[in-house]
């Protein structure tokens, strides 16, 4: 990532499910687009934004994070990841017998609250604002606010459930020519993705192929 920095004609953008410091922390590569909680709060050169209603639902998730702590804290392996404007419950290292009750109680806390939703990922269950934005919305506004070229090619690597919703952007979009790349072994049973890699390791490949060719 270091180097494709480097080249001058791409412009690169992280968009993650982790909370935006999180996210930038783990990067640390200044003066590009940074996409945290599904894009509910964007930041890069030029760009600042939070999506209004999902900082309004902040108090209600608060409200759930607190009722889970006590309700499965004791769990051994459970981590109840507050992010401030969503919530991860991840239970991947959680004794198999014990994850139907890690899943109840966030489904018993979030209840039939209008202003929350349950969306699932790789081993964990998020608890978002109900809103109308994920990480295919956050493209959009990516591409919107950053204004390539017709038709540039605009490559997406993910590997979650929660990717798919990029995917389907790329692959609808007709002002750059998109290309969803999901990272998984074994494919699963659909995706939006147009292409695919199966670790990590072919995603560096990818990468080194990429900086090789680039102008």
């Amino acid at each position: 990532l270091q180097r494709l920095h480097r080249i001058e004609s791409l412009t690169m953008a992280v968009v993650s499910g982790r909370a935006m410091d999180d996210a930038r922390e783990r990067v640390a590569l200044p003066d590009i687009a940074y996409a945290g909680n599904h894009g509910m709060e964007i930041e890069g050169p030029g760009l600042h934004r939070i999506h209004e209603d999902a900082a309004r639902a902040r108090p209600a998730l608060a409200s759930v994070a607190d009722r889970l702590r006590d309700r499965i804290g004791g769990i051994d392996g459970v981590l109840v990841e507050d992010k401030e404007l969503t919530l991860s419950i991840h239970y991947r290292r959680v004794a198999r017998e014990q994850v139907h009750e890690v899943r109840d109680a966030v489904f018993t806390a979030v209840g039939d609250r209008e202003d929350l939703r349950i969306t699932e990922g790789k081993e964990l269950l998020e608890v978002r604002p109900s809103v109308d934005w994920h990480k295919g919305r956050a493209v959009e506004f990516l591409l919107r606010e950053m204004s390539p070229p017709a038709g540039v090619p605009a490559i997406y690597i993910g590997d979650d459930r929660t990717d798919e919703d990029a995917f389907r952007v790329l692959r609808d979009i007709s002002s750059v020519a998109g290309e969803g790349v999901i990272v998984a072994n074994p494919l699963p049973p659909s995706t939006a993705a147009r292409s695919m890699l199966r670790d990590p390791d072919e995603v560096a490949s990818l990468l080194e192929g990429i900086i090789a060719i680039a102008p």
